[in-house]
């Protein structure tokens, strides 16, 4: 079984996945601030008191609440990826990167101790190690060399 996971990491375009991880991520303070609509504009589930209603075509505050259902999702799956993925080192670089405020690269590395060379390296593997706990729906972000 071992073998089979490795001929699958060896064939892992890691410089593809990482600019698939990389693209997702950089959307996620933008979708974290549309996730919180619904809660500004004060959207509560509809209440059922009994009474008959004229049936409707639409119901707009439900449209409402699943159109922002995505991104709340989305913001649900991101955090729930960073918090599976083992390294602590990849989690701080993504963390620091597109979840908490935006810090800088050059902070990155001193609060970690690197080396310019050595912090893009560890960028990229973190980036790998998001994309592989990434749910592959609705966007799968692995890719692979197919060799002949």
């Amino acid at each position: 079984m071992g073998r089979l996971v490795q001929s699958y990491f060896r064939r892992l375009d890691h410089e593809e996945t990482a600019k698939n991880a990389e693209r997702l991520l950089s959307d996620f303070r933008h979708r974290e601030a549309k996730s919180k609509r619904a809660e500004v504009m004060g959207l509560k589930s509809p209440l059922m008191d009994g009474m008959p209603r004229n049936d409707s075509v639409e119901n707009r505050t439900e449209t409402k609440l699943v159109a922002e259902l995505s991104d709340q999702e989305f913001v649900h799956r991101v955090r729930r990826a960073l918090e599976c993925i083992e390294s602590e080192e990849s989690r701080v670089i993504l963390r620091c990167l597109y979840i908490d405020r935006s810090v800088t690269a050059e902070n990155i590395m001193m609060r970690l101790g690197m080396s310019t060379t050595a912090y893009y390296h560890a960028k990229e593997k973190a980036l790998v190690a998001f994309a592989e706990v990434w749910p592959p729906v609705p966007s799968e972000l692995l890719v692979y060399r197919y060799e002949k």
